[in-house]
């Protein structure tokens, strides 16, 4: 009997014990695979937020060298109108012409013969001329070497991560700012130079084969995620021993939660009916992102979307026609933006997309590659007909709306406009607008893409 009673118990235990172990095991898979996602996306993050903020820095430096060229030339034609030069020049006097030409770093250029040396290549060079009449007296060059002076005034003149660094590449090879001549090589996307890893952005600058790189070593890009990445793995190491305690005891219950949870977690900010972004994940990015460009002195831009006369489908289709368009509207505009962008369902027949990093212009060239892409949905009906559908589009970046209640009020008004102006085209909020009609909230937007 006794030994009956100890076998039926055993039995019982076995199914719950293997429970326990299955919804430990699941519990450890589920937690490793949530740990690494965060650490990944977390780490993904911080290499976007860091490679728009280097695209920026390259950008703004190479405005500057446009504006370091501008200057040169106004120092050379300075120099060419300068009574002490222009009587040098009329008289001969090598000894003045000689004294000028080294103390400017010019070469003077007389007939038949040259005045002081120019810096080696590369360099940066602008000329002048003394003329009497249509006779050219002389011609003055003056030069600055492409190298570490002109790199320290870029460097001054732009914004970069705390890490960041600036480089001047000739013909691919570092001239300032790295180790001298070596070439930048791409592995793995990151680039090399001198065995270290960068993350990098380049823009060409307004001199033949120059251009400056924007750096910040891929190590302190990485550290910044590192107390994340550790604290994340110190929660996943928690929630396994917690689970390894209780698992025998909460099997049932802490299975139901976390299925409870997961599902909850992915509802609160996706759309049901299309799987993008709901309202609130499109007000989450938007506010992060608007941060970001605050904190980076970039941009971000946002579209707002509206289907072209929805309610006449909807009535002569009928919903269940409404709703396959609305599918496949969302599916078209999230195909025709980058991965980094998000596409969400405003409500409704209404979309929206957030595209970090993009200027007016871009925005605007991303919306119209988007209600291209929307004019090629057939979506069947119930007669048998394929159903074609159209989209108007509202743009406005930000900062030149400085709030994200701004920031949707213009992109709002400019979708306005698009429909007033005659649907399915792309319409621009821009502040310094001369021409064009408002909307109702006061912005000024201009038409900038017709179908």
């Amino acid at each position: 009997m006794t030994t009956l009673r100890s076998n039926t118990e055993h039995a019982d235990r076995l199914p719950v014990t293997r429970y326990a172990v299955m919804l430990f095991l699941l519990t450890a898979a589920l937690t490793t695979a949530v740990a690494l996602t965060l650490v990944r996306n977390a780490h993904r993050s911080q290499w976007q937020q860091n490679m728009t903020a280097l695209s920026g820095g390259a950008r703004v430096s190479a405005s500057s060298f446009g504006t370091l060229r501008s200057t040169l030339r106004v120092q050379a034609s300075q120099l060419a109108t300068s009574l002490e030069l222009q009587s040098a020049v009329v008289t001969r006097n090598e000894a003045t012409l000689q004294r000028i030409a080294a103390s400017r770093h010019a070469r003077i250029a007389l007939p038949g013969h040259y005045v002081g040396l120019l810096v080696p290549r590369p360099r940066i060079a602008t000329t002048a001329t003394i003329r009497s009449g249509a006779r050219v007296l002389a011609t003055i060059t003056v030069a600055l070497p492409l190298g570490k002076d002109v790199l320290t005034l870029l460097r001054e003149a732009t914004a970069l991560p705390a890490h960041g660094s600036l480089m001047l590449l000739y013909n691919g090879r570092v001239v300032a700012g790295g180790p001298i001549g070596a070439r930048p090589r791409i592995e793995a996307g990151r680039t090399v130079l001198g065995g270290v890893k960068f993350a990098a952005q380049k823009s060409p600058l307004a001199l033949p084969g120059a251009a400056v790189l924007a750096v910040e070593p891929a190590s302190a890009i990485d550290a910044l995620s590192e107390r994340y990445r550790r604290l994340v793995y110190l929660a996943a190491a928690v929630t396994l021993a917690l689970a390894g305690g209780l698992a025998r005891r909460l099997a049932r219950p802490i299975a139901q939660v976390v299925g409870e949870v997961a599902h909850l977690s992915k509802q609160v900010q996706t759309d049901a009916l299309t799987g993008l972004a709901n309202r609130r994940g499109l007000t989450d990015r938007l506010e992060r992102e608007i941060a970001r460009a605050l904190e980076t002195g970039t941009s971000v831009s946002l579209v707002i979307a509206d289907i072209d006369d929805f309610k006449l489908i909807n009535d002569s289709y009928g919903h269940q026609t409404g709703d396959n368009i609305i599918r496949a509207t969302g599916a078209a505009l999230a195909g025709a933006v980058r991965e980094l962008d998000l596409a969400a369902r405003y409500g409704g027949e209404e979309f929206a997309v957030v595209l970090p990093g993009s200027r007016l212009g871009d925005a605007r060239r991303s919306a119209e590659r988007m209600r291209q892409a929307v004019m090629t949905i057939e979506s069947p009906t119930p007669a048998g007909e394929l159903a074609h559908v159209t989209m108007s589009f509202g743009v406005a970046e930000f900062p030149m709306y400085a709030s994200l209640d701004s920031l949707v009020a213009a992109a709002d008004a400019a979708l306005y406009q698009a429909k007033r102006s005659g649907k399915n085209q792309v319409a621009t909020a821009a502040v310094h607008a001369q021409s064009g009609e408002s909307g109702s909230t006061g912005v000024p937007v201009e038409i900038a893409s017709l179908a």
